[in-house]
């Protein structure tokens, strides 16, 4: 019998109810996560204490449920192929391997084929947002110099 692990776990697209259920449990979580404190969790007869971590990612899981989007979960530490990570970026595995050749995100091979870690692939995609950002920010403070806004 093969074994799954969390990392391994997918979920498809979420019918209208289990979309209906993940909008209410999200909401429900929002009130509880307030910082530092674990949350009861009761799941049957038992009650166990979630980090505080753990129930975020949880409501952020039944907040892409509710708006009908899959969910898949991997370590940080996981390989992708080029496929997952162009996935992940949304980019095509083109634009995603023209990258790697230049040297702009971390890869080794194995055999030929490339492997990239998510820890990586979010690096970039979290620094790329950032740069949109202090782009945005100096235009719309241009166009306010320029009074267009």
């Amino acid at each position: 019998m093969e074994t799954k692990t969390v990392a391994d776990t997918a979920c498809g697209i979420p019918s209208e109810r289990d979309a209906a259920l993940a909008e209410r449990a999200g909401r429900a979580l929002e009130t509880l996560i307030d910082g530092a404190q674990p949350v009861s969790a009761r799941f049957g007869d038992k009650t166990v204490a979630l980090p505080t971590p753990a129930v975020r990612l949880l409501r952020e899981i039944l907040d892409h449920m509710a708006h009908g989007k899959g969910v898949a979960l991997t370590s940080l530490h996981a390989e992708l192929t080029t496929r997952q990570a162009a996935e992940l970026l949304q980019v095509s595995r083109t634009h995603l391997v023209q990258l790697l050749d230049a040297g702009r995100i971390p890869c080794r091979m194995v055999g030929s084929h490339r492997r990239v870690r998510a820890e990586d692939i979010l690096a970039w995609r979290r620094e790329t947002e950032s740069r949109r950002r202090e782009a945005l920010d100096e235009l719309t403070a241009r166009d306010q110099e320029l009074g267009l806004q």
